[in-house]
């Protein structure tokens, strides 16, 4: 076999087996290998993981942030680490890093590893330290601020508290030599409201009370009193009752007016508000007040508007312009009732009563199928509440509708309307008799219909 020499490239003559060879012309050594037999290699061995580095840098992070936390505990940590370190690199001892890595010739590098965290955590641990030291520092400072602001606060609520004394001392001293002077006017005052209550005007003796008593309510805060004053206040109290007796009675006269109104009339006997306000006033009267049994009296027929007080208004009232450029207002009730005709009328249905305002005011009562029997005019039977039932005239419309009748005297028909709760009218029917129909007519409202 045939090889090129590496120093002077002749070609030279070696064994195939391989070997050392000399070659002839620059003496130099080349080295042939053995040949390789043809075949397959084996596949390497997957190497096992190692997770070594991974836990010696776990080490550092996790003894530096407990070093950091528990600072005093981290430095003497710290520090037993180094000596082992040290001691490690030294050789006595095998490192802390060595014990995790005993198969490793590098003992220089494992040494500067463990020395290196032992001064990490030491590091940490003083860091620590310190920071522990000015947190310590500053919750002094801010104690000791405290401290003196707390005294500084003391001291001028002190002080505030010492000139309101000198101010309160100083003005009783100048009450009570102004006592003798103040007592005159004051009688003067009295004299006024007295003859005011003797000509019996009340109102006003009531209002000049309140003028003369004022300059005198400083002087009822001094301890004791000033007997000049004391003398007058005494005189001010009797005179002050009197007057509060008689605005009492005044109350109670207004109480029972306003009371009798609501009872007198039933439209604001069906309201609630108006019972409710005139029922108010009689809370915390006593039987030694004035007119105590007329009030009781009242108190009872309120209470008995409120018992018999009517439902809501069942009225629907609406404004429309009409075809002229004019407005027609009109108030509808539905009947409480049903009723139901005969074929070709068949089917329930409830009546309605409509009041109107279209240039005057009419009263219609309409259906909404069947026939009326009032085409050229007829009665029907009218009854307001319990009231005897009475005739009344109607007459059917011009368009000789048969669903719908206007009743006559609508002035009187709606004057007796504003009174009623219940309204029932008997009408007759063609081919199906008399029926009687009732309204819900309570709190009908004409203004309504303005």
């Amino acid at each position: 076999m045939q090889i090129q020499c590496h120093n002077c490239h002749n070609l030279i003559m070696v064994n195939p087996q391989g070997g050392q060879f000399r070659c002839p012309s620059c003496q130099a050594i080349n080295a042939v290998g053995v040949p390789v037999q043809p075949g397959y290699a084996p596949a390497p061995l997957k190497p096992k993981s190692d997770n070594r580095r991974v836990m010696v840098l776990g080490a550092f992070v996790v003894l530096g942030i407990g070093a950091l936390v528990a600072p005093w505990w981290g430095i003497a940590l710290g520090v037993l680490i180094l000596a082992w370190s040290i001691a490690g690199a030294m050789g006595k001892v095998k490192g802390p890093v060595a014990l995790v890595f005993p198969d490793s010739g590098r003992t220089m590098v494992l040494a500067v590893v463990s020395i290196s965290l032992g001064s990490l955590v030491t590091i940490c641990g003083i860091v620590g330290a310190v920071a522990g030291s000015q947190r310590a520092e500053r919750a002094a400072v801010e104690a000791e601020e405290k401290v003196q602001r707390d005294a500084a606060a003391k001291t001028h609520k002190e002080k505030q508290e010492a000139d309101r004394a000198a101010a309160k001392a100083a003005r009783e001293i100048e009450l009570r030599a102004n006592a003798g002077k103040v007592a005159v006017e004051y009688d003067v005052g009295l004299d006024a409201v007295e003859g005011l209550i003797v000509d019996d005007k009340w109102v006003e003796a009531e209002k000049k009370m309140k003028e003369v008593a004022e300059p005198v309510d400083p002087y009822r805060k001094l301890d004791p009193v000033p007997a000049e004053i004391l003398v007058a206040i005494g005189r001010q109290d009797a005179l002050a009752s009197k007057i509060q007796t008689k605005r009492h009675e005044r109350e109670i006269a207004a109480w029972i007016e306003a009371a009798e109104a609501v009872a007198s009339d039933k439209g604001k006997c069906e309201t609630k508000v108006d019972v409710d306000a005139a029922m108010k006033q009689v809370t915390g009267l006593l039987e030694s007040d004035p007119a105590y049994e007329r009030i009781q009296e009242l108190n009872a027929n309120l209470e008995t508007c409120r018992k018999d007080m009517p439902a809501p208004s069942a009225w629907q009232y609406s404004l429309r312009e009409d075809a002229m450029g004019g407005t027609v207002a009109t108030a509808t009730v539905e009947s409480s009732n049903t009723f139901e005709f005969g074929f070709p009328y068949s089917g329930t249905q409830n009546a309605r009563l409509m009041v109107r305002n279209d240039e005057g005011r009419d009263v219609l009562l309409l259906i909404e199928t069947g026939q009326f029997m009032c085409t050229l005019g007829c009665s029907v039977e009218v009854r307001f509440d319990d009231g005897e039932s009475v005739r009344w005239r109607a007459i059917g419309t011009s368009d000789h509708s048969t669903t719908t009748i206007f009743l006559r005297k609508a002035s009187k028909f709606i004057k007796a309307l504003s009174k009623t709760r219940v309204l029932r009218i008997e009408v007759e029917f063609y081919q199906e008799g008399s029926r009687v129909l009732e309204f819900p007519v309570a709190r009908f409202d004409g203004k309504k219909l303005k």
